[in-house]
Order: structure tokens, then C-alpha cells, then sequence
């Protein structure tokens, strides 16, 4: 499984559970990574028919076997849910450092479910995993967060946000 850090990071938010788990080479076989990963965890721990608003519903960030290497545009991550616009599968992907970040953390994948009871956000460095409070975050714009997240967390961290549009479930 060269490639794979073999870690998926899950995180429900209205509990504050937060724990890392294996998978194996099977799984990385038939779903390669990125968006593979997100759409096969979205099918098999999302119920179907949900309410893309549910707590139920999940955010997926996933990164491929490439990533992190020297291959032309393989710094990609994959990000997916259930559509609140459509109901069904939706999925983008965002290129960057981001995706370097995820997978020198150590995962794969990052599988959020739930809902914070206070804005927050998710806070991951090579030794932890923290949901933070967004004081002073929510509200900003996304170059804003980012500045803000850089000046609390350091120049070289990397951030990936909603923004007011998020925010208010556009």
C-alpha cells in the first residue's frame, strides 16, 4: 500500500469524539484514495435518504496515494457530502498545500459527522486533533479565517473554511 498513510480520521462533532482507525489493503485497492475514500465512506456510514442538514450527514476530506509525491497535479483533496441542493452524492476538490498537510498528519481520509453545539472548527497537527472554539473566526471572510487561523497557529499552517456563505447554509 506504498502511498497510504492506512488512517482515517473520524470526528463527530456533537459528541466530541475524535478517533483514528486502520483500514486495509483491500480497501485501498478498490477505492484508490480521494475521492474513491469519500464516496465509499459516504455510502457505507451515511443513511440513505438523509437529510443532507441531519447531524447524521457527513463532511469527507480525502487525499489520494499520490499525494505528497512529485507527480505533477497529484496535490488534490477531495471534499464530499450529501447535497443539501440535490440530496444526493456531491463532491469537489481543492488543490494546494492543503492536501500535503492532511497526508504528512497521517490520513487518508477525515470523516466529520455531527454538530457543534458553538461554532468551531477542527484543529490537526502531527501530534493532536482538537475541535476548537471559532471565536473571533466566525463571521470573517475565508481570506480573513485564514489570516486569523496562520496568526493563532503559525505561518505555515493550512486551512480549509466555509466561510459566511457556510455559515449561513448557502
Amino acid at each position: 500500500m506504498v502511498g497510504h498513510c492506512r488512517k482515517i480520521l473520524t470526528v463527530n462533532l456533537s459528541s466530541g469524539e475524535i478517533r483514528s482507525e486502520s483500514f486495509d489493503e483491500a480497501f485501498a485497492r478498490k477505492f484508490l484514495g480521494g475521492n474513491g475514500f469519500a464516496a465509499s465512506l459516504i455510502h457505507d456510514r451515511v443513511p440513505a435518504g438523509i437529510d443532507p442538514f441531519d447531524e447524521e450527514n457527513a463532511l469527507v476530506v480525502a487525499v489520494g496515494p499520490l499525494t505528497d509525491t512529485k507527480i505533477w497535479g497529484s496535490s488534490r483533496a477531495h471534499l464530499a457530502a450529501i447535497s443539501p441542493l440535490t440530496g444526493f452524492f456531491a463532491d469537489s476538490n481543492v488543490g494546494g498545500n492543503y492536501p500535503i498537510a492532511q497526508k504528512r498528519a497521517g490520513f487518508d481520509a477525515i470523516f466529520i459527522t455531527g454538530k457543534s453545539d458553538t461554532p468551531s472548527y477542527l484543529s490537526i497537527t502531527d501530534d493532536s486533533c482538537e475541535i476548537k472554539k471559532a471565536n473571533g473566526i466566525w463571521g470573517l471572510t475565508t481570506e480573513e479565517t485564514n489570516r486569523k487561523l496562520q496568526q493563532d497557529h503559525g505561518p505555515k499552517a493550512e486551512v480549509i473554511c466555509i466561510g459566511p456563505a457556510g455559515e449561513n447554509c448557502v
